[in-house]
């Protein structure tokens, strides 16, 4: 075998066994991850705490496709219980609380059955 050819296989080695060792020393080399002591933090979530049940209206979240922000659009421009939502003008609310003129039409399809 050549000179340059063994160098290179002795070189080849060496990085190769560094490589290993700091493979199996990996653990000790670097730090684990930090893990926050306690209980995980909670969350805030808008489902506990529907605007329109609280504030005297039924909770229009039980119709499918409004949730607790279009219950709060809704509560806002004085529609509070599924009978004023049965009631309703699809083109209007579609206007004031920013919904397409369909979606809201299913709403008070929703909302006839439910009054």
């Amino acid at each position: 075998m050549n000179q340059p050819l063994k160098q290179l296989l002795r070189i080849s080695g060496i990085v190769i066994g560094l490589g290993a060792t700091v493979w199996a020393l990996r653990d000790r080399l670097l730090p684990g991850p930090e893990i926050p002591e306690g209980p995980p933090p909670r969350f805030r979530t808008t489902s506990e705490k529907p605007a329109p049940a609280d504030a005297g209206g039924v909770d229009l979240t039980v119709v499918r496709g409004i949730g607790p922000v279009f219950a709060e659009r809704l509560h806002r421009i004085g529609v509070t219980t599924y009978g004023d939502l049965a009631a309703a003008n699809a083109a209007e609310i579609s206007a004031e609380i920013d919904v397409t003129e369909t979606v809201v039409a299913e709403w008070i399809e929703q909302a006839a059955d439910l009054a």
